[in-house]
């Protein structure tokens, strides 16, 4: 019986231990694409994430943010063409950034657990995929 309560305790304490440790590694990327949207994508999008309308899409609470290879792409290839988010018509041009795998999935991170977004994360082993995929609405830049 001992034997069974050990291994219990291994087990439950390795599960706590690895749990712990990735949703640390989310919060250093959520963290760190702060840093990289205050840099990059605040002075459009705005310190909330709430754009400005007709010009410049939100990103809070968006309903646009959902396809995260189209995000990937939007990131660091830019679009251009009329897109609608929350039900409003944009029709606007977005330069891509020249990020690395990693800083464009901590970005991403950010953006879609930010303002009310609430997203699965995304790796950095993710983004070359995305961004060979085809997506709805998307028209490079």
């Amino acid at each position: 019986m001992n034997k069974v309560i050990t291994t219990a305790l291994v087990l439950t304490a390795g599960i706590t231990f690895f749990s712990f440790k990735q949703s640390a590694s989310t919060r250093d990327s959520v963290a760190t694409g702060k840093e990289i949207y205050e840099a990059q994508c605040m002075s459009c999008h705005m310190d909330q994430g709430q754009g400005l309308e007709g010009v410049y899409p939100p990103l809070a609470k968006s309903d646009y943010l959902a396809d995260k290879d189209r995000l990937v792409k939007i990131i660091r290839k830019g679009m251009r063409g009329p897109i609608t988010v929350n039900g409003v018509q944009y029709d606007g041009e977005m330069t891509g950034f020249e990020l690395t795998d990693q800083e464009t999935a901590d970005v991403i991170n950010y953006i879609r657990t930010s303002w009310g977004n609430k997203h699965a994360a995304v790796k950095a082993a993710d983004v070359p995929a995305a961004l060979n995929k085809a997506s709805k609405d998307y028209q490079p830049y």
